[in-house]
């Protein structure tokens, strides 16, 4: 089966430099770990095309659980959404893979970085290719371990050994919901295969099987549906458990890249993508998605406005770009949801991995307010990054502007008006604050002239990814053109738009304005940024003065950390300190200690008669037949 190589590949890198890296392949480790991901990404592509030509697979592999009438396969499911998914995670993960040689040369965590790279890309190709929720949820946990060890990669700098605590902790309590819904499914359907779990016919028996829950009328699926979605509010970093994935910028910038672009915080949407069929039927949770990816979106791009951090910057702009895509979930846009993954897989990698071109520059320096005029120095990466920003904020015909206009456009269809003027607001915000850090670093005289003398640009093992993830950026819109009827329309629908599911439409004229209205604010966000930060740069310092209370919520990222350390974290520390020692130190540990001390005393008491003399062992003898003899007789 050429699909298993697809697994193979990235498989056989991790167990031989895992297992070899250390002592015998150390600083020769990317090669492995290249030649695993291009075996997977030649597959994929391989794969990609025969999808297109109709090829469709669903295949058991071997019987993994079998339990009483349940059978649960170690199965591959290769179809439109799985094809195009893989696609996305081979190539960024290809890139990353070819950047990392030049970014972490002089690490001496060399091989084991590259080996952590290879357990990634292979636990996001279980989670993609798998035909079950095992599979799913298997792959889902793996990704969450494998970006723990990559997150806290420096594992002897504080802030990058609780960041990658943090991640790992914060994924657990959404997976919590995710359990629940699994359970749920595997109740239900009696059974955990996508085919299975997707039947209609009982998905409208038990959508109409209602639960009271604190006085709202739920059905079985809507509970179902919601607590697999709290799987992907932490894996997608969604509000309110979006916290996270800012901290985890503390990791190496080639893992910024590939966690934040195209696997670990796309993997909730791929699921709700994938169980369309349950969501779509599920009304109250839909809407429930709708609310917390535009919600996601706002609150990321209101902190991303405020924050000085370049890679911070970056990972709200993820945050709020990963609402976008809930949202259109949410709404029944599916396919457009996927666009937009798709498309920003590109252009949030080429943003990230230019940030770390930069780093590289201006000795891991990451506050923009010390950069500067580096355009001069560092041409390649300079317009890459222009060319991400263009991307992100939406501007024709870069693919940002396809995949975020269809999005808004499906969202107003169907009857989120709200949700719609949010993601248009959001639009003006993305465009503002991506193109604040281009006017920041790129433009304008160095801030700190010897950080800028020291610049350079990078080496083309980094350029090189650069140039082709730039070109991916402009040219991936093309596959969603045109709106609504383009190739990669028909080529999800079949997966993405089920059988019984009501399509909502826009008149075209509509649909030409919401598009118009979505450019010139773009545009709008790109002009007035220039006006602050080129033109008149005196009006930041009068704007934050005007707005003071507003900037400083936005910069302290809506106080949610200290909200969160002051009803969570902190009582947790004070339960735990009474419970260590109030309850452990002085009632479990006196209980063990008593038998020690009750052991002790009669050791004690025994020494006494213990003396090694044969006369006193004689007497004690006669003494005790006397008394037993007594006592027997008196009785």
């Amino acid at each position: 089966m050429i699909e298993l190589g697809i697994l193979l590949g990235p498989l056989a890198a991790f167990l031989i430099n895992g297992i070899f890296g250390r002592l015998y392949i150390k600083k020769k480790a990317h090669y492995i770990a290249i030649a695993g991901v291009l075996v997977s990404l030649a597959l994929a592509i391989f794969t990609f095309f025969r999808v297109a030509n109709g090829y469709r697979l669903d295949a058991t592999v071997y019987e993994w659980v079998i339990a009483g009438k349940i059978t649960i396969p170690f199965g591959i499911l290769i179809d439109p959404l799985s094809s195009i998914m893989l696609i996305v995670v081979t190539f960024v993960s290809t890139m990353v893979h070819i950047y990392s040689i030049g970014y972490m040369d002089h690490d001496p965590g060399y091989w084991r970085f590259f080996t952590y790279l290879s357990m990634f890309t292979l636990s996001m190709l279980i989670l993609v290719l798998g035909n079950n929720f095992l599979m799913l949820f298997v792959g889902w946990e793996l990704v969450g371990l494998s970006s723990y060890a990559l997150i806290g990669f420096w594992f002897h700098k504080k802030s990058a050994a609780d960041a990658s605590k943090k991640a790992f902790v914060v994924n657990r309590i959404g997976d919590f919901g995710f359990y629940i819904g699994i359970l749920l499914v595997i109740m239900t359907f009696k059974s955990l295969t996508y085919h299975d779990a997707f039947d209609y016919e009982i998905i409208e028996h038990i959508k109409n099987s209602t639960f009271n829950i604190f006085g709202l009328d739920l059905s079985l699926l809507d509970l179902m549906t919601f607590g697999l979605f709290c799987g992907a509010i932490g894996k997608s970093a969604q509000f309110p458990l979006h916290v996270w994935l800012p901290d985890a910028m503390e990791g190496p910038t080639p893992v910024s890249a590939l966690i934040h672009a195209a696997t670990m915080v796309t993997a909730g949407v791929y699921m709700v993508a994938r169980c369309n069929p349950l969501f779509s039927e599920a009304h109250t949770t839909s809407n429930i998605v709708v609310f917390v990816g535009a919600a996601t979106a706002f609150l990321g791009a209101t902190i991303g406005l405020t924050q000085f951090d370049f890679k911070r910057v970056l990972a709200y702009s993820t945050v709020s770009q990963l609402g976008y895509m809930i949202m259109a979930t949410g709404a029944g846009a599916y396919i457009a949801g996927i666009f937009h993954l798709f498309t920003h897989a590109f252009f949030k990698a080429l943003l990230f991995l230019c940030s770390g071109s930069v780093m590289h520059a201006m000795q891991d320096e990451l506050d923009i307010r010390k950069m500067g005029g580096l355009l001069k120095k560092m041409k390649i990466t300079g317009y890459t990054f222009l060319i991400g920003c263009v991307a992100i904020a939406g501007i024709p015909p870069f693919a940002g502007f396809f995949s975020k206009d269809e999005i808004l456009a499906m969202t107003y269809a169907s009857g989120h008006k709200f949700a719609w003027f949010v993601g248009t607001v959001v639009a003006f915000m993305t465009a503002f604050y991506m193109f604040r850090l281009w006017w920041y670093v790129f433009v304008g005289k160095p801030r700190d002239q010897h950080l800028y003398d020291h610049a350079h640009e990078s080496p083309w093992q980094m350029t090189l990814p650069l140039i082709l993830l730039a070109i991916m950026s402009v040219l991936a819109g093309f596959f969603g053109f045109p709106p609504e009827h383009g190739f990669i329309h028909k080529f999800l629908e079949p997966v993405l738009v089920p059988e019984h599911m009501h399509i909502h439409h826009l008149s075209s004229s509509t649909s030409t304005i919401l598009m118009i209205i979505s450019v010139i604010l773009a545009a709008a966000g790109i002009y007035v940024s220039y006006l602050y930060y080129v033109k008149m740069p005196e009006l930041p310092a009068k704007t934050v003065k005007a707005f003071r209370p507003i900037h400083k919520f936005f910069y302290h990222k809506w106080y949610f950390d200290e909200l969160y350390d002051v009803l969570f974290v902190q009582p947790i520390i004070m339960i735990s300190k009474f419970l260590w020692k109030g309850f452990d130190a002085n009632f479990i540990d006196f209980i063990v200690n008593a038998f020690g001390w009750v052991a002790q005393f009669l050791g004690r008491f025994f020494r006494i008669i213990q003396t090694g003399r044969i006369q006193t062992y004689i007497f004690t003898f006669v003494l005790g037949v006397v008394i037993l003899l007594t006592i027997f007789y008196m009785v």
